[in-house]
């Protein structure tokens, strides 16, 4: 005859189960992750790992338009509702404006000379300058010497010394013939910038805000301006992390948010094709379309908006999906912000793209 369980055995077995369920869900915050064909305790371990780097403020997983995963560290006292400084993703949305711009008839083509918006805003001092197209600025293939990815950029010397930011930028001496190299330049989107408040008869913001924001539901912001009142092309928008992922929903979806065309198909098919190489300019980031890195990593293409200290905004078309994640900027060193950026980006792409199924 069988031994029967008595009473202790049904309620140890009712305990381990209980453990067993609490150790699940310890181990995987986001069941929406598995839901949406990711391994959530691995992404879980991911986004603990995050908080270890220094300073980080937000990381956000996105699948098929849904949030799997969303957590604040509230570092300084950012969290879900505050806007932050994205830094250089904000060239990513400048050229998204520029290819508005054409759309509704204010820029002619990216091949139109910068001159053509800008003679009597600077002075060109040959013609090769006042030659230079919207294009090679799109593309980051200038020709001057900027660097800025290096601890050599001229970033605080044109915006934070000189007397005019953007004769600044138009009097640096040219390295390469505009169009030939790759060379990231904050110089070339702010004058891109500038051209579209030129071309609109509008500041970039007040641009952005009626055909690009509103659309896509951002309603706070801010976005710091040059010693003329032209709003930074290269960086200082400052937007909530949220937002960040409506924007990269935005290009994942070919420029539709909210079943609504918000951008030109053609334009975001544009934006992402690769222009030009960049000789590894910085890490997963080899290519480079208009205002956006590009690249592939294990068959899958990307495209990566990033900036100074941790800040990003990385689509996945063939998954369906966007990670956003942002980094505290005030007060670092340079070396300090590149270290954070590092680590951030290695997380991204080593620790929660691995994570999709």
């Amino acid at each position: 005859m069988l031994n029967q369980p008595g009473p202790f055995s049904f309620l140890l077995v009712a305990l381990i189960s209980l453990l067993g369920s609490c150790h699940k869900e310890e181990t995987n915050r986001f069941p929406l992750a598995d839901q949406n064909n990711i391994d959530g305790e691995k992404l879980t371990m991911a986004f603990d790992e995050f908080k270890t780097i220094e300073g980080t403020l937000s990381l956000i997983a996105c699948r098929e338009g849904t949030i799997v995963a969303e957590e604040y560290t509230n570092y300084n006292s950012y969290g879900a509702d505050s806007i932050k400084n994205i830094m250089s993703v904000t060239k990513t949305f400048t050229g998204v404006l520029v290819g508005l711009a054409i759309d509704k008839g204010y820029i002619q083509s990216v091949n139109d000379p910068i001159s053509k918006y800008l003679t009597g805003i600077v002075t060109f001092p040959d013609n090769i300058k006042a030659n230079i197209t919207i294009d090679q600025l799109l593309k980051m293939s200038f020709g001057h010497s900027w660097n800025g990815t290096s601890f050599s950029s001229l970033f605080g010397e044109c915006f934070f010394e000189s007397e005019d930011n953007l004769q600044f930028i138009i009097d640096l001496p040219l390295v390469a013939t505009p169009g030939s190299v790759f060379n990231y330049s904050d110089g070339a989107s702010h004058l891109l910038s500038a051209i579209i408040t030129e071309a609109t008869g509008t500041s970039t913001l007040d641009f952005a805000v009626e055909n690009l924001f509103n659309p896509l539901g951002i309603t706070e912001y801010e976005w710091s301006t040059d010693d003329r009142g032209y709003h930074l092309g290269a960086a200082y928008l400052r937007i909530k992390p949220r937002d960040m992922v409506r924007f990269g929903n935005m290009i994942l979806n070919n420029g539709k948010y909210d079943g609504k065309q918000i951008v030109p198909e053609r334009w975001i098919n544009e934006m992402t094709t690769t222009k030009i190489s960049t000789n590894n300019d910085v890490p997963y980031g080899p290519e480079y379309g208009y205002q956006v890195w590009l690249g592939t990593e294990t068959g899958h293409r990307y495209y990566m908006a990033m900036g100074w200290g941790g800040q990003f905004i990385i689509i996945v078309p063939d998954q369906q999906l966007v990670i956003t994640a942002t980094c505290w900027t005030s007060n670092l060193t340079d070396q300090q912000a590149g270290e954070h950026w590092m680590s951030i980006v290695r997380l991204i792409f080593e620790k929660i793209l691995t994570c999709v199924n």
